[in-house]
């Protein structure tokens, strides 16, 4: 085949002038500086309304909805949302601060507006309930269910299995001596054995004097023996419980008629400590970051009596809270 061959004689293309003014390109930056700006006022007027609800000592409930309205109407729903969630007011988010402050209106108003709470905004509520002790605020916005089982509430809802309930009674409870603290949690797991059977894991968070804490119930995967503990969450501060767990029996244990409850009670006391800071406690010997027992393979059995008829299990665990150093002064 024949090469083609170029003629270079011929005239070069026509040249354009790609170059743009100076004049157009100021106007641009103009217009995007001015936007950014008014975007800024906006997010400033939001935020100042926010703050005002959730720290003004005066604030009318009445005039949540309408200021909470005016934000609304300046910034769409999705800056809104990552607004009420950054650490901007004193490094802390609008949310905490309602926990903390106690607008309970203003908290389920702002909640409307986000869909799912960032990892960030929801540490910084789990800090929020247990600086004023809020239990109700925990269980409400769901904060303890992403954080010790992130499977557990996807598994509840494909068995249509409601909530477990969990309760914090008499927190208020001294002693003589001033020295110890005494409450009460209760709970009641539905479709217990089911779930625990599933995931050889069931666990759950409450809130109780100015901590979070843990009820676990699980496997050794190395003995396959079953275990229920509790500890205590991080950025909870170190404390000596005295600790029984008492599981309710819904029958007769064999050859008797009486329904006697498994009762499991701490041997000894030992000062519990966050797990990842357990080490660095001076008194290494005497501290731990759970408190366990060992359970034999009832957990399994069908006809088991700490599950009633429909599955449920219901725990009470009585807790007294005993000076962390008792031989000092």
């Amino acid at each position: 085949m024949a090469a083609i061959a170029f003629d270079d004689s011929s005239d070069p293309p026509p040249s354009y002038d790609l170059s743009v003014s100076k004049d157009s390109i100021r106007s641009k930056q103009s217009v995007f500086s001015f936007l950014q700006s008014k975007q800024r006022r906006r997010q400033t007027s939001a935020l100042s309304l926010i703050r005002e609800i959730v720290s003004s000592p005066g604030f009318a409930v009445s005039s949540v909805a309408p200021n909470i309205k005016s934000c609304t109407a300046a910034l769409p729903a999705a800056e809104f949302s990552k607004l009420l969630q950054k650490r901007n007011i004193e490094n802390h988010t609008t949310l905490y601060w309602a926990i903390v402050n106690n607008r309970r209106e203003a908290l389920l108003e702002f909640v409307k507006f986000i869909p799912k709470f960032s990892r960030a905004c929801s540490a910084d509520l789990r800090l929020a309930c247990m600086a004023v002790n809020d239990h109700d605020s925990f269980v409400l916005l769901h904060l303890g269910d992403n954080e010790v089982d992130s499977k557990d509430r996807s598994s509840r809802h494909m068995l249509g299995c409601p909530r477990d309930d969990i309760q914090v009674h008499g927190e208020d409870t001294l002693s003589v001596d001033g020295n110890e603290n005494t409450f009460s949690v209760h709970f009641v797991f539905r479709m217990f054995q089911k779930r625990l059977r599933i995931a050889r894991k069931l666990e759950v968070e409450f809130v109780a004097q100015g901590r979070i804490w843990v009820l676990r119930f699980g496997m050794n995967m190395l003995t396959e023996d079953w275990f229920v503990e509790f500890g205590i969450s991080r950025d909870s501060s170190a404390v000596r419980p005295n600790a029984v767990l008492e599981i309710q029996a819904n029958k007769p244990s064999p050859g008797s008629d009486i329904m006697q409850p498994l009762r499991l009670d701490m041997c000894e006391s030992h000062i519990l400590a966050p797990g990842g800071v357990c080490k660095y406690y001076m008194d290494g010997a005497d501290t731990r970051s759970t408190v366990c027992w060992q359970l034999s393979d009832w957990p399994m059995h069908a006809n088991t009596a700490y599950v009633d008829r429909d599955g449920t299990l219901t725990a009470e665990l009585m807790m007294t809270i005993k000076p962390r150093y008792p031989n000092q002064g």
